[in-house]
């Protein structure tokens, strides 16, 4: 054999290799320009695809016999059925997943969420994990497959009820805890309070307050708030608190009470940084980027109504460079910050 008879097959190599370098050059310039749209594998499933295009076309211009190549190909084609068959379980298991809560759309960048006892905010959904920030600045990373078969919670953006359970003894009325614990929650700023009686204990009255929170993003600090409200609003109005039961073998007076002699209230720091601007950074960064492409969904869509709208062709000329301005500077600032994000992500923080 001459190197001539191998040249269909050396062609179609180079050729591979020239179109993959170009596809990746095409789509990462395609990414900046476009804000990110697509998915963050698509590089990866193209660059495979292509490769795995031009191995089938090399093998098929050898200078072979037919049959020859036939059983190459048939051993390529059922190592390729093993390869998808053994990994079906995690990878292809993953990426379908991955694809499921693409499209149900349960959450995105910037939402709580709460799966298996772990609670963080979402920082990057990829089709094969999603990474969430927990209260410690921690990433996380999630399998997509373990958030399709265990139960998610998702904090709404629109607001979601904090909750706290607190136990007071059976010598105080039902009527006057709920006034005080009612409050408590108001004075932090909850919304449509209500206070349910959970239980009735052996010791105490167990009772539950619930109050809406309109920003979910402040879910953390408002919870610690509200349970500060709560210890001081009834030790104000001296009602002891009886969670866990008491028990102490110290002999005390009849009108002993359990709880902490008065001080001053504390007033809050103006320039005291709030517990989710320090413990999910990230997820404030991805929630901003989510932001920013809702705007610029907004500002195409008043684009396509503006074409279609009976205007003259000066107005609508106007009013349209003043759109497209503002997508450009939204889309600009999309890549300013994705461009960061991965600057840290590189830097390892």
């Amino acid at each position: 054999m001459q190197f001539i008879d191998f040249l269909g097959s050396a062609i179609v190599v180079v050729v591979g290799v020239v179109l993959v370098i170009v596809v990746r050059a095409l789509l990462n310039r395609s990414i900046r320009s476009t804000s990110g749209k697509s998915f963050p594998y698509h590089r990866q499933l193209i660059t495979f695809a292509i490769a795995l295009l031009g191995v089938f076309l090399a093998i098929g211009l050898l200078p072979l016999e037919h049959q020859v190549k036939t059983q190459i190909l048939s051993v390529l084609g059922l190592l390729l059925s093993a390869v998808i068959a053994i990994s079906s379980t995690t990878i292809v298991s993953n990426a379908m997943a991955g694809i499921m809560l693409r499209l149900m759309q349960e959450f995105r960048g910037g939402d709580f969420i709460e799966v298996e006892k772990m609670v963080g905010r979402v920082t990057n959904f990829g089709i094969f994990h999603t990474e969430i920030q927990t209260i410690t600045r921690d990433v996380v990373s999630l399998p997509n497959l373990m958030l399709v078969q265990k139960p998610v919670k998702v904090t709404r953006r629109g607001g979601t009820f904090i909750h706290l359970a607190v136990a007071i003894g059976y010598t105080t009325s039902h009527a006057v805890v709920e006034q005080h614990l009612r409050q408590a929650a108001e004075s932090i700023g909850l919304k449509d309070v209500f206070i349910f009686v959970e239980e009735l204990l052996d010791h105490a009255i167990k009772y539950r307050v619930y109050g809406l929170l309109e920003e979910s993003a402040e879910r953390l600090s408002k919870t610690s708030d509200l349970h500060k409200a709560v210890l001081d609003t009834l030790h104000a109005n001296t009602i002891e608190i009886a969670s866990p039961s008491i028990m102490d073998r110290r002999e005390f007076p009849n009108n002993h009470l359990y709880r902490p002699k008065e001080r001053a209230v504390e007033e809050k720091k103006e320039d005291e940084v709030a517990i989710e601007e320090v413990a999910f950074d990230k997820a404030e960064e991805a929630e901003s980027i989510e932001q920013l492409r809702i705007v610029e969904k907004k500002l195409v869509a008043s684009l396509e109504k503006l074409s279609s709208a009976d205007l003259s062709k000066k107005i609508a000329k106007q009013r349209k460079s003043q759109i497209e301005e503002k997508i450009k500077d939204v889309q600009k600032e999309i890549a300013e910050r994705e461009a960061d994000q991965a600057e840290k992500k590189e830097a390892g923080d």
